[in-house]
């Protein structure tokens, strides 16, 4: 990528910080910008400006030269080639099942999901991704990035937390952004006019998030731009539509979903978070056995996610609240297949009817905040332990959230 033009190899910087130009109202100023990716900048400050109402926009300025027309010079179309942004989760993998014959790259992002300090939890996550079959015959590109260290991001989420729904600035606002900014320089230098990113689920809400149609979609640079993919499908919809399907036609797939701290003993998935405890509701009523596709199951795992779901442990915002809903309602009167399984069977009988309590990041009690920031800190400053360790200590605090 040497040869790029320095127009289009700036544009994973600006696109890491412009949402913090657009939150706090200060100018950018770069020496050349492709001018189609400074457009959709601009059109993006206003898109932010109305998610969030204390963004000072209006102080928002690009400066510099730009370069190039302000449009995609090519028109793309849905079949044309495209890089896909890969995290190994259940909605990239189901956008890169969908799309397997447009899909030329994939892009890992490290510094994202994964800690740029945590070598031996990125190595898991590449090995999953390097030896799976979907993957096989695509260029697998790594982007390593400090884009969560660059930024202060809980600083920023004190100061706006009343106006995000999940409560992190990094999932809220930037995310979306910064990693199909990242993109840009590589699908520049490929000849790929189509980048993807994989949909997020809000129960069919249209809530403010970093990464959503009327945001990534608008993303664009002189040689293409940024399709927010599968955005009709809900989580379980993919699941049961798309990776279902290719799990049961004989299809090979390693999920990695969980990004806990410490995960679990054997793989990047804990089986006990909210996250791996909603996608192995979703694959058993879709059919598919969880630790056939990564994910551990068994009756204290299920039993940690029960305590969970009604002591108000894992928080969340209105969408976590209607996927819960919707799950419940998909248990079938007959269980059938991996279901059957008795204390499956006894799990899924008590969760169709349970009442849920999905509590919200101001409502948990105080003690649950501590012992959860103490955990994250932990994860991020401690990573030069021994990886038996951290996961024994990551065991420990679970245990004290209720999730273990």
């Amino acid at each position: 990528m040497a040869d790029l033009d320095p127009a289009v190899l700036v544009v994973p910087a600006l696109g890491n910080i412009l949402t913090l130009a657009y939150a706090l109202g200060i100018p950018i100023e770069v020496d050349r910008v492709d001018a189609a990716y400074a457009a959709a900048a601009d059109r993006l400050a206003e898109t932010f400006g109305a998610m969030y109402p204390r963004f000072d926009v209006k102080g928002f300025e690009l400066r510099g030269e730009r370069v190039g027309p302000v449009a995609p010079v090519t028109v793309t179309v849905k079949t044309d080639p495209a890089l896909l942004l890969f995290s190994g989760g259940a909605d990239s993998s189901s956008s890169l099942i969908e799309h397997r014959r447009e899909v030329r790259a994939l892009v890992t992002v490290w510094g994202a999901d994964v800690r740029l300090t945590d070598q031996t939890l990125w190595d898991q996550l590449c090995s999953v991704v390097r030896d799976s079959e979907l993957t096989a015959d695509r260029r697998l590109i790594v982007a390593r990035a400090n884009l969560q260290d660059l930024i202060d991001g809980p600083a920023l989420t004190r100061k706006f937390e009343s106006g995000f729904i999940d409560g992190t600035w990094w999932g809220s606002v930037q995310h979306g952004l910064a990693l199909t900014s990242v993109t840009v320089p590589a699908a520049t230098a490929l000849g790929l006019s189509r980048v993807l990113i994989a949909g997020s689920d809000f129960g069919g809400l249209d809530l403010p998030w970093g990464s959503s149609p009327r945001t990534d979609n608008q993303i664009r640079w002189s040689g293409g731009q940024v399709e927010h993919d599968q955005a009709d499908l809900s989580r379980a919809d993919k699941i049961t539509k798309v990776i279902a399907p290719y799990v049961r036609g004989g299809g090979r797939l390693n999920l990695a979903i969980c990004y806990q701290p410490g995960r679990g003993p054997d793989g990047l998935n804990c089986g006990r978070c909210e996250k791996c405890q909603q996608t192995i509701t979703q694959l058993l009523l879709a059919g598919i056995a969880p630790d056939a596709v990564g994910l551990p199951i068994s009756p204290q795992s299920l039993a940690a996610g029960r305590r969970a779901l009604t002591r108000g442990f894992w928080h969340g915002d209105d969408g976590h609240r209607a996927a819960w809903r919707r799950l419940q309602l998909d248990v079938p009167a007959t269980l059938t297949g991996p279901c059957a399984v008795p204390y499956i069977r006894a799990h899924l009988e008590w969760f169709r009817t349970a009442k849920i309590v999905i509590g919200t990041s101001d409502a948990a009690p105080r003690w649950h905040r501590v012992v959860l920031g103490v955990q994250r800190l932990g994860a991020r400053t401690l990573s030069w332990l021994p990886l038996q360790f951290r996961k024994w200590c990551s065991r420990r605090v679970a245990r004290l959230l209720g999730e273990g």
